[in-house]
């Protein structure tokens, strides 16, 4: 059997701060979804799509410095994001 490695508190804590700021760059991509298409709405939109695909970014790359596996849901999302915006720096 092999060792866990040891989790601190503060690394729960960045997750959780970290998942509940996915949760809602979701839940402004999906209201922005129900709003009738003009293209100063298409702009806001792709902003709130690159709020997520940041809030992702940054959910991955704390799951990995503190040795937790990422949901494939959200591996496959975050792939999904950077290929519809391919190129972008992030912000």
């Amino acid at each position: 059997m092999t060792a866990q490695p040891e989790r601190h508190p503060s690394d729960q804590r960045i997750l959780v701060l970290l998942h509940n700021r996915v949760t809602l760059a979701r839940t402004e991509v999906q209201l922005g979804r129900t709003l009738p298409p003009s293209p100063h709405r298409m702009q806001d939109q792709n902003r709130r799509c690159h709020r997520l695909m940041d809030a992702l970014q940054d959910y991955a790359d704390a799951t990995f410095d503190a040795g937790v596996p990422l949901p494939y849901r959200y591996r496959d999302e975050l792939r999904l994001y950077r290929s519809m915006y391919a190129g972008v720096a992030r912000s």
